[in-house]
């Protein structure tokens, strides 16, 4: 330079370089050395294995309880094995009743039909902030109905693995290629957390495992989400997949053409150099760096990193990870993972299975009796006897008796028959699917009598609503997020058949948003049994009361 100092480089790319990296939302693969991407997901590879390799008995228990849907019951005997000796093969539906009925109570709650979101002003309500709740309220639950198809068939799925493996995740991200918001169920089993983890939100380490068609992936490569790679030739396969396909009697083959990926996506804090401001030196000890969020996406099969990119809000100083998943549990459990029926009372829906078994089998034998017969002193060999139809035997005895004896088999056990009765009791009284008999109430008890009944029949069920009811307002905050950050500054949809207008800044921090389900409420036979109390009361003390309020509340209770 004409001064004398000498620059080193090309001054144009240096400064695209500079412009590239300085764009928050770009995937910092493009930038980062290729050396440096090969150690990185080698390294982070050997995390997710350990991590996988950490809560192997876990994922035994989790094939276990999807078998208590298997035809077998997820008894250690095989269907075809006591087919074949004639023995009887059916199941007691004891913890596929309590998961059904379940999943319809919850389903109802959590999905309405008018939308599962209501907004709730923060602060002090004027009649402009009112009118933006409204749109916030009626805007995301357009969106949730009919902007994302897969919401609701996902959340129905959802609360049914839910009981019986005990927990479930959402994930809730804005994608590339349909260019929305989605809300996707992700299974247990693929979504793999470092094992000191207590919770989702401290946990160090957590991976997604994506299992995705070869043709989906090249469209986000040619929307530049990730970085190409050569398709490794793996089989892409469910790992529970033989499992499910027993119980399903589908055969999950990889025959077909259809190349599947797996793809690692890992949300974890790490050091780049050069990258954020941060410059590490191989000679300093780097115990006390700080590091900062990342998602890190690996082709598991070449270990190959296609994609790395910030994870924190590009206005937030503190660099604090976000969070795309929320966590659904079904009962607490004892650390990370919650516990379902299969935990609970897996014993008792095999000894319910087994109990029913030997009754069939007692009456069946007991009715189709097998015993001895001398051979060669009576001919015919195995009949077909008719009721009322004597047979013809070649025998060589006067009396058939001396060369034919009947085992004594016993007619069905009165005693095993109660025993199964209070197994499937306690079962189903655990599982609160033993509902009230609202006919059996005396008509005459006072309505509080009525509530108190169902509240105390269904107290289980009635903390899991209020988990499930947690877990879902924070999958709509992250929703309404993304509304934040993504939606145009005003956008038009149709509702009711009019049009609306929603805008970007209408999802502030004026507006929560939360599930439409009453934490303390879980079955339509409660919340009328509880308007039906408030309107007696108001009409005994009209003037205590809005009547008008009381017989409102009762018409929705009713729908």
């Amino acid at each position: 330079l004409p001064d004398g100092d000498v620059l080193i480089g090309d001054p144009e790319l240096d400064m695209m370089d500079e412009v590239d990296t300085a764009q928050f939302d770009i995937n910092l693969a493009e930038t980062i050395d290729d050396k440096e991407l090969s150690r990185k997901a080698r390294e982070l590879v050997s995390f997710y294995e350990n991590d996988r390799e950490a809560r192997s008995e876990w994922e035994e228990r989790y094939k276990d309880g999807l078998r208590t849907l298997d035809p077998d019951g997820g008894m250690d005997e095989g269907e075809s094995e006591r087919a074949t000796r004639g023995l009887s093969v059916v199941v007691h539906p004891l913890i596929a009743e309590a998961a059904t009925q379940f999943n319809a109570k919850a389903i109802a709650e959590l999905y309405p039909s008018g939308g599962p979101v209501k907004s709730v002003i923060i602060g002090d309500p004027d009649e402009k902030v009112e009118e933006q709740g409204r749109r916030v309220r009626e805007f995301m639950n357009y969106q949730i109905t009919q902007e994302m198809p897969e919401y609701f068939p996902d959340l129905d799925q959802m609360l049914f693995h839910l009981p019986l493996i005990g927990h479930t995740f959402k994930k809730v991200w804005w994608d590339a290629n349909l260019d929305r918001q989605c809300s996707s169920f992700v299974k247990a089993e693929d979504f793999v957390v470092a094992p000191e983890s207590k919770d989702l939100y401290t946990s160090p380490r957590y991976t997604h495992v994506i299992r995705m068609p070869k043709n989906d992936f090249n469209r986000y490569v040619k929307n530049g989400y990730y970085l190409p790679t050569k398709y490794g030739g793996g089989d892409g396969l469910d790992p529970s997949g033989d499992t499910i396909g027993e119980i399903e009697g589908v055969d999950q083959s990889d025959d077909s053409n259809d190349d599947v990926m797996t793809l690692l996506e890992m949300h974890v804090y790490d050091l780049f150099d050069g990258i954020d401001g941060e410059e590490i030196d191989d000679d300093d000890d780097d115990d006390n760096a700080v590091a900062i969020p990342y998602v890190i996406t690996i082709d598991y099969e070449n270990q190959n990193v296609v994609s790395v990119r910030r994870n924190w809000k590009e206005d937030d100083e503190e660099k604090k990870r976000r969070d795309w998943f929320v966590s659904y549990k079904f009962l607490p459990g004892l650390g990370f993972y919650g516990f379902g029926l299969y935990h609970m009372i897996g014993g008792l829906g095999k000894a319910a299975t087994g109990s029913l078994r030997a009754l069939l089998d007692s009456a069946a034998f007991s009715n189709m009796q097998g015993g001895f017969k001398l051979r060669g002193r009576v001919q015919g060999g195995d009949m077909q006897i008719s009721p009322g139809e004597f047979v013809d035997l070649d025998s060589t005895v006067d009396d058939v008796n001396k060369a034919i004896m009947p085992l004594p088999f016993k007619e069905p056990s009165g005693s095993l028959f109660n025993l199964l009765g209070y197994m499937v009791d306690a079962g189903q009284r655990f599982a609160s699917t033993a509902d009230l008999n609202i006919g059996d109430v005396n008509p005459n008890a006072p309505v509080g009598s009525t509530v108190a009944l169902i509240e105390q029949g269904s107290k289980a069920f009635s903390a899991i609503h209020k988990r499930l009811h947690y877990a879902q307002g924070q999958e709509f905050k992250l929703l309404a997020g993304l509304n934040a950050e993504n939606l145009p500054d005003e956008f038009s949809f149709s509702q009711a058949g009019a049009a609306e207008v929603i805008y970007r800044s209408d999802f502030d921090d004026r507006i929560d948003i939360v599930p439409v389900s009453d934490p303390n409420i879980f079955s339509t036979a409660q919340r009328i049994a509880q308007a039906q109390a408030v309107l007696e009361m108001a009409r005994s003390a009209p003037q205590f009361h809005d009547l008008y309020q009381a017989y409102k509340r009762m018409y929705e209770a009713i729908r």
